[in-house]
Protein backbone atom coordinates (compact mmCIF):
# COMPACT_ATOMS: atom_id res chain seq x y z
CA UNK A 1 0.00 0.00 0.00
CA UNK A 2 2.88 2.38 0.76
CA UNK A 3 4.82 1.43 -2.39
CA UNK A 4 7.96 1.11 -0.26
CA UNK A 5 10.54 -0.49 -2.56
CA UNK A 6 13.17 -0.56 0.20
CA UNK A 7 10.86 -2.63 2.43
CA UNK A 8 9.99 -4.91 -0.49
CA UNK A 9 13.66 -5.64 -1.09
CA UNK A 10 14.27 -6.26 2.62
CA UNK A 11 11.46 -8.84 2.72
CA UNK A 12 12.83 -10.60 -0.36
CA UNK A 13 16.37 -10.66 1.04
CA UNK A 14 15.22 -11.91 4.44
CA UNK A 15 13.83 -15.10 2.87
CA UNK A 16 17.37 -16.50 2.81
CA UNK A 17 17.63 -15.89 6.56
CA UNK A 18 14.36 -17.73 7.18
CA UNK A 19 15.50 -20.64 4.99
CA UNK A 20 18.78 -20.82 6.90
CA UNK A 21 16.97 -20.88 10.23
CA UNK A 22 14.77 -23.72 9.01
CA UNK A 23 17.86 -25.71 8.05
CA UNK A 24 19.36 -25.13 11.52
CA UNK A 25 16.16 -26.28 13.24
CA UNK A 26 15.97 -29.35 11.00
CA UNK A 27 19.58 -30.30 11.77
CA UNK A 28 19.01 -29.84 15.51
CA UNK A 29 15.92 -32.03 15.40
CA UNK A 30 17.73 -34.76 13.52
CA UNK A 31 20.36 -34.74 16.26
CA UNK A 32 17.62 -34.84 18.90
CA UNK A 33 16.09 -37.94 17.34
CA UNK A 34 19.51 -39.52 16.93
CA UNK A 35 20.24 -39.01 20.63
CA UNK A 36 16.95 -40.59 21.71
CA UNK A 37 14.38 -42.08 19.35
CA UNK A 38 11.70 -41.45 21.96
CA UNK A 39 12.01 -37.76 20.97
CA UNK A 40 10.81 -38.63 17.47
CA UNK A 41 7.17 -37.56 17.67
CA UNK A 42 8.05 -34.33 19.48
CA UNK A 43 10.76 -33.56 16.94
CA UNK A 44 8.43 -34.20 14.01
CA UNK A 45 5.85 -31.82 15.49
CA UNK A 46 8.51 -29.13 15.86
CA UNK A 47 9.75 -29.77 12.33
CA UNK A 48 6.23 -29.26 10.99
CA UNK A 49 5.95 -25.96 12.86
CA UNK A 50 9.33 -24.83 11.52
CA UNK A 51 8.27 -25.78 8.00
CA UNK A 52 5.05 -23.77 8.33
CA UNK A 53 7.10 -20.71 9.35
CA UNK A 54 9.42 -21.28 6.39
CA UNK A 55 6.41 -21.44 4.05
CA UNK A 56 5.00 -18.24 5.55
CA UNK A 57 8.34 -16.65 4.65
CA UNK A 58 7.99 -17.95 1.09
CA UNK A 59 4.50 -16.48 0.84
CA UNK A 60 5.71 -13.12 2.19
CA UNK A 61 8.45 -13.17 -0.45
CA UNK A 62 5.93 -13.88 -3.20
CA UNK A 63 3.78 -10.97 -2.04
CA UNK A 64 6.85 -8.72 -1.93
CA UNK A 65 7.83 -9.75 -5.46
CA UNK A 66 4.38 -8.85 -6.75
CA UNK A 67 4.56 -5.57 -4.82
CA UNK A 68 7.84 -4.92 -6.62
CA UNK A 69 6.06 -5.63 -9.88
CA UNK A 70 3.34 -3.10 -9.01
CA UNK A 71 6.00 -0.45 -8.30
CA UNK A 72 8.57 -1.11 -11.04
CA UNK A 73 6.54 -2.87 -13.69
CA UNK A 74 8.58 -6.07 -13.75
CA UNK A 75 8.62 -9.24 -11.68
CA UNK A 76 12.02 -10.46 -10.45
CA UNK A 77 11.29 -14.04 -11.54
CA UNK A 78 10.25 -13.20 -15.10
CA UNK A 79 12.64 -11.83 -17.68
CA UNK A 80 11.29 -9.50 -20.30
CA UNK A 81 11.82 -10.62 -23.87
CA UNK A 82 14.19 -8.31 -25.72
CA UNK A 83 13.40 -7.48 -29.30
Amino acid sequence: MRRDLKLVREVIAYDDVVDGLFDKVKDALVRLIHEDVDNGEFAIDLLMIAKYFERIGDHATNIAEWAQFSIEGHHPNFQEEKE
